[in-house]
């Protein structure tokens, strides 16, 4: 929050009175007019309805007693002024309803009593002109009319003193409302004058004490208690410097030290970073020679099966013979059996027969020793066929080991190599720690004697603080 300068609540302080000034008399001036439009209403409606009220009731009285009067002294133009006041009465009435102003019961109330009056005269008067015409006829009908007209004009006089005195109610009423409220707004006018001569007092009385004398005794206590804590923080800072001189030669030989580590550790992060290459170039040459050992399997794979295939088709080829061998052992056979018919003329074909059922024979049994063979390679070539799966399945394994073993070592030889850069990052960065540190260290010794001067600067100071306080004249509290 934003403090205010003196100025400022001089300012404030005539504002508030100035403001307080124009508000009690805009109160005033609302005052008046609210009193001067109520008393208007209050003139212009209320009074002249009151007025009426007792008018009203006044000519009843007189139109009543006009009426008795004609009766008693048998006067028929007493009639006609008894019905001349009684039009007063009902015009009068009307005039009360019409009034701008008064409450719509009351405006209601007159007009009701308008007509009940205009029908007693009506009643009235027939009555009383008959009575006056014919004086003999009092029979028991007329005078109960006569007792009826005079309860009705007892009952009409006590609604028109009624509404005499609830007209003359309302305009007491308002007048008081219109007292009160004058009363209420001057007292509050008087109270809003006074609170704004206390505040801008209290403002220019707090603006002198808070803003004037108390801020120059606290800034004096607070240059004061500064200066008294700048010595003694300066007498640290210089202890403080002397400490850190002698702490950041002893980190400068740490440093020396531990960039010596570091030369070793980063040749050795060389040397490790060149064989791992050396490793992740003798894998590589170790996985081409796995890729051609397994191409070497996957031809020999594709030998033996074109091995298995040929071996099956000379098998098929040695059944072939069999089934030959078979059919010329048969016909040897039926070659004898012919011979043996024809007697001596087949003596010789018998001969040759016996030979070709030998050499059939011969060649089924050939056939057949073949054919046991043939199996026994074929049974050999699939145990080959297996093996060969199984180390053509060896060596992808194989290969995809040293494949991961190779990445591992590039990973090893990249990591290597980024280490190799690290630690020689971390040696320049030692390098210019050792230089902020020597730099450090003559900045600390300065320090120390700005420390020293600071001293001798902040007794200065408080010797003119004292002064300060002799020319303005207070003390503290």
């Amino acid at each position: 929050m934003t403090r205010l300068n003196i100025t400022a609540k001089i300012w404030l302080s005539i504002g508030v009175f100035v403001l307080g000034f124009v508000v009690s008399t805009v109160l005033e001036q609302v005052q008046g007019l609210s009193t001067e439009g109520t008393l208007r209403t209050t003139a212009q409606a209320l009074f002249p309805a009151a007025q009426r009220s007792q008018e009203n009731e006044a000519a009843f009285q007189s139109t009543v007693k006009e009426f008795s009067d004609a009766v008693l002294v048998q006067d028929a133009s007493g009639l006609e002024r008894a019905a001349g006041m009684g039009r007063k009465v009902t015009d009068g009435l009307t005039a009360e309803a019409a009034i701008q102003g008064i409450s719509a019961e009351r405006s209601a109330e007159a007009r009701r009593l308008a007509t009940s009056v205009e029908r007693y005269l009506a009643d009235a008067g027939g009555a009383y002109g008959a009575l006056l015409a014919n004086p003999a006829n009092l029979t028991p009908e007329t005078q109960e009319k006569m007792r009826e007209l005079a309860a009705r004009s007892d009952a009409l006089k006590a609604s028109l003193a009624a509404n005499k005195e609830r007209l003359s109610k309302d305009l007491r009423d308002e007048l008081g409302v219109v007292q009160e409220h004058s009363t209420w707004q001057r007292r509050l006018a008087l109270a809003l004058l006074g609170s704004t001569l206390l505040i801008a007092g209290a403002i220019v009385h707090l603006t002198i004490r808070r803003s004037i004398t108390g801020p120059i005794m606290r800034v004096i206590d607070g240059v004061q208690t500064a200066t008294h804590e700048a010595a003694q923080a300066s007498g640290r800072l210089a202890q403080s410097g002397q400490t850190v001189a002698r702490d950041a030669q002893e980190q400068a030989a740490c440093i020396e030290e531990t960039s010596a580590s570091l030369e070793e550790i980063s040749t050795t992060t060389r040397q490790n970073a060149n064989r791992a290459a050396e490793a992740d170039r003798l894998m590589g040459d170790a996985t081409q020679t796995v890729q051609r050992a397994t191409q070497a399997m996957n031809d020999l794979r594709t030998s033996m099966d074109v091995i298995s295939e040929s071996s099956h088709q000379v098998a098929a080829v040695l059944k072939s013979i069999d089934e030959i061998a078979f059919h010329t052992n048969i016909l040897a056979l039926n070659a004898a059996v012919e011979a043996a018919r024809a007697g001596e003329a087949g003596a010789g074909f018998s001969v040759v027969a016996d030979e070709v059922r030998s050499l059939a024979q011969r060649a089924a049994d050939a056939a057949r020793s073949s054919g046991e063979i043939i199996e026994k390679t074929l049974k050999d070539v699939e145990k080959g066929v297996q093996l060969v799966a199984l180390a053509h399945g060896a060596f992808g394994e194989v290969h995809t080991t040293i494949s991961g073993t190779s990445k591992v070592v590039s990973q090893i030889a990249v990591s290597s190599d980024e280490q190799a850069r690290g630690i020689g990052t971390i040696g320049q960065a030692i390098t210019r720690i050792e230089s902020v540190t020597q730099n450090n260290t003559a900045n600390a010794h300065e320090t120390a004697s700005a420390a020293d001067e600071m001293a001798m600067q902040m007794q200065t100071t408080r010797g003119h603080i004292d002064e300060l306080v002799a020319v303005v004249g207070l003390r503290r509290e």
